[in-house]
């Protein structure tokens, strides 16, 4: 395979995120990430590992794109004040 293919081909692939790891990027507890995924405010996260006994997910992790691209969404909804707003042309001195 040629590193171009390669390169392109690892373009593709997605990074798994560990809750730790993923906490600590965004700030909050392990019980507020549940929550807001169980309300369906964050992406779910990728099981990645065996299922333990009793039906309870074994290792899960998130996937970077989707949690990059909820970041953006927050950061695109953010109420951002514009710096002119303030601004009166019409009774400013000349």
């Amino acid at each position: 395979m040629s590193r171009a293919r390669a390169r392109e081909i690892a373009k593709t692939v997605d990074t798994f995120l560990h809750p730790d790891d993923l906490m600590r990027a965004i700030g909050v507890s392990r019980n507020t990430l549940d929550n807001w995924v169980a309300a369906g405010h964050f992406p779910a996260p990728v099981e990645i590992g065996m299922t333990r006994a009793g039906g309870y997910a074994g290792r899960v992790a998130w996937l970077k794109s989707e949690v990059d691209a909820w970041i953006l969404a927050r950061a695109a909804a953010r109420p951002v004040p514009n710096p002119l707003a303030a601004f009166d042309g019409a009774n400013q001195p000349a």
